[in-house]
């Protein structure tokens, strides 16, 4: 938990995408070779599983995603999702086999506890005084506060889960009256940081999921067998916290204009609100069987831009970017995966939440069900299901939660020697594939940095054979294709880079597509072909300026064109 949260920390917010594809491979071959090793001993010591009612509707969001392979707009893309989806899936398994020791779990929460510390640390350290690793005063508002995340609202996702995590160990702590040993009073001072850490991040969505977190955890222990009034100690935390969330984050953002200008963000709210109409025109158009696993991205600038061609939705055309993701979990699962795929996740949720009665007793336990909680809320208005870093915890909360609930929930199946080969196959795969891709989209990031540097230099010939190398590991990477295109549009070999933009096109939405392809047409002489081009760019990002300028560049020579020929 400590290396995928917090390596590398070199990373800063201008790097987003490269570093949560970094996490998505640490997090991937991490599961593989602990997927082997954990293998092996079930051949050395035990043949028996642990089976758990949530292994229902996890094994029906997988035959639903294979299926939807069948039917998506671009195998590629759906098959590379699958094996991602089937990786956290035997992180799931893996977890829970090994969390039904009580050591186990203790280890983990401890681990998430010392990261969240950290995180949060740092965290402070760049709202006081920017970065400490960077120079960070071009950022503005909550931006100065991105954390190993790249992203406040991620990073608050995060320290949302260990918060209440650590909450969850403070009331063990209490329970057994060790507040006053090293390790209580560690957890009393991270839960502290992780607090003021939170508020730091500005993440109004990771603010409400802690907070319902929070409720649902004091609801569950009021229900319980053991529920106890709040001690001096709780009570003397909560003021300290109260006193240094005013002093410390409250007052210096009373002085802080730009963050105030994004705490209260309306742009971001009515971007979630555009994606969410947009998304329920891709469900409406495939409510049973959805678009395919992972093609949601590929699919809704068409949609996002039908809706902006409506008069109503005219206040919406300055949020048009928002295009990779739904901003909520549940209505693009929906989307992807039809109402099928949406019941089967709903099931799950429904098991996990009915776990909370029987955990009253184990307030460890019942924090990680409320972290589990605070994932869900935030799924509604933002994508952590998507994010290497909150699936990993999602799943490994949810194996913890299972594994402590009760005896009766979790029950170790004996497997025949014909059905320990069978799943031993099956890990075998889903590892091997894991290990496939980190080393895949290594050696294609590595490529695609020596291509970007040697084009800089001009130098065409160097660059080809690197980006034709990026494409052959990793030919779902849009940036493969595009640098491709753009390389030999400079060298002039117009079809070939047409070919190459028009694959680009196919893995996603990116306005440098139709700049390059009108640039092509333009040098082709195809100047219909060109307007078309920049026509459709605007019809998707109505919200772009430019290329209105470079379209009436583009007629203005056009007629200059036809005046001369005359």
């Amino acid at each position: 938990s400590i290396l995928v949260a917090l390596t590398p920390l070199v990373f800063a917010v201008r790097l987003f995408e490269p570093y949560i594809a970094a996490k998505e491979i640490f997090v991937q071959t991490g599961t593989a070779t602990v997927g082997l090793l954990w293998l092996s001993a079930k051949w050395a010591k035990s043949s028996t599983l642990a089976f758990t009612p949530v292994f229902v509707p996890l094994l029906a969001l997988g035959v639903i995603g294979l299926a939807s392979l069948l039917w998506s707009v671009n195998t590629a893309v759906s098959f590379a999702e699958v094996q991602r989806m089937a990786t956290y899936g035997l992180l799931f398994v893996i977890s829970l086999d090994v969390m039904r020791r009580p050591e186990a779990r203790a280890a983990i929460l401890t681990a998430l506890i010392l990261a969240g510390g950290i995180e949060a640390v740092y965290v402070l350290l760049q709202y006081f005084t920017g970065d400490p690793l960077f120079l960070t005063d071009s950022l503005s508002g909550k931006w100065r506060t991105f954390g190993t995340l790249g992203n406040p609202n991620l990073t608050g996702e995060f320290l949302a889960v260990t918060s209440l995590v650590a909450l969850g160990r403070v009331f063990e702590i209490r329970r057994n009256d060790l507040q006053r040993s090293l390790g209580g009073r560690f957890t009393f001072v991270a839960l502290i940081l992780m607090v003021l850490g939170l508020t730091a991040t500005l993440a109004k969505g990771a603010w409400l999921a802690f907070i319902i977190g929070t409720l649902a955890f004091l609801i569950a222990r009021r229900k319980g067998k053991v529920a106890r009034s709040p001690s001096r100690s709780f009570v003397l935390a909560s003021v300290i916290t109260g006193a240094a969330l005013i002093a410390i984050v409250v007052l210096p953002l009373m002085s802080n204009q730009q963050a105030i200008n994004h705490l209260f963000n309306w742009k971001s709210i009515n971007g979630r609100i555009l994606m969410s109409v947009a998304s329920w025109e891709m469900i409406r158009d495939a409510p049973l069987t959805g678009h395919g696993l992972g093609t949601f991205r590929l699919r809704v600038p068409d949609y996002q831009a039908e809706v902006l061609s409506q008069p109503w939705a005219e206040r919406f055309i300055p949020n048009a970017s928002f295009t990779s993701y739904a901003h909520n979990d549940y209505l693009q699962l929906w989307a992807e995966l039809g109402i099928f795929g949406l019941l089967a996740f709903v099931a799950l949720i429904w098991i996990v939440l009915r776990r909370g009665r029987s955990l009253s007793d184990n307030p460890a336990a019942l924090g990680c069900w409320a972290a589990v909680i605070s994932l869900l809320v935030n799924a509604a208005g933002a994508f952590p299901f998507h994010l290497p870093t909150t699936l990993m915890l999602f799943a490994v909360l949810v194996a913890a939660v299972e594994a402590a609930a009760s005896k009766e929930s979790l029950r170790p199946v004996q497997m025949g020697r014909q059905s320990l080969i069978a799943f031993t196959f099956v890990t075998i795969t889903i590892c091997f594939s894991a290990f496939c891709f980190g080393y895949d989209h290594v050696v294609a990031n590595a490529a695609l940095r020596r291509a970007e540097a040697t084009l800089a230099n001009k130098q065409f010939d160097g660059a080809e054979p690197e980006i034709r190398a990026a494409i052959k590991h990793n030919p779902t990477e849009q940036a493969g294709h595009i640098m491709l295109g753009r390389l030999l549009l400079e060298r002039r070999e117009f079809p070939e880079a047409l070919e190459n933009l028009n694959e680009a096109q196919k893995l996603g939405f990116d306005a440098e597509i139709f700049d390059l392809k009108a640039n092509l047409y333009t040098a082709f002489g195809q100047h219909d072909k060109a307007v078309e081009s920049l026509n459709e760019l605007i019809r998707l990002r109505p919200d772009l300026l430019w290329p209105r300028d470079r379209l009436t560049a583009l007629s203005l020579r056009a007629y200059e064109n036809k005046e001369n020929a005359r």
